[in-house]
């Protein structure tokens, strides 16, 4: 069946004197795909039901780079996470705060510059103070 596979489930049932559906189901005990060569359409072996994979993700799991299972797992759960409320494209992965990481990570960064300028104002303020000091020091002499 192996050798044969590339013909497909009717030649082969024809060949083996079997039927078609007896011949689909051995192949998928044995893991055996009776896919024809070049045919891109249909699922992958080992792919759930459950998704359907765009062609680059495609080529990927049929050279076993990635797992087709992993990706549907994948892609179940960003389908079924919220959206990012500030950029609305990506799923909102950071729970603490609701957001995708990228826009979490651009708030981290605004609250870090927030802080940073008010430690500027700070400096900038006692500078000043000390400015007066030594202009009121220098009247009194």
């Amino acid at each position: 069946m192996r050798a044969n596979s590339e013909l497909g489930a009717l030649e082969l049932a024809a060949i083996m004197g079997r039927s078609v559906s007896s011949v689909k189901a051995a192949a998928n005990r044995h893991r055996i795909s009776l896919r024809r060569r070049g045919v891109r359409r249909g699922l992958i072996l080992g792919q759930p039901r459950s998704c359907s994979l765009d062609a680059r993700i495609r080529e990927d799991v049929v050279s076993g780079k990635v797992s087709a299972d992993v990706i549907c797992r994948r892609m179940e759960i960003e389908r079924d996470a919220a959206t990012c409320p500030d950029c609305g494209r990506r799923p909102a992965t950071v729970s603490r705060t609701g957001l995708c990481l990228i826009c979490h990570n651009k708030r981290l960064a605004e609250a870090h510059l927030e802080v940073l300028e008010e430690i500027d104002s700070r400096r900038a303020l006692w500078s000043s103070r000390q400015a007066l000091c030594r202009a009121r020091r220098e009247g009194d002499s």
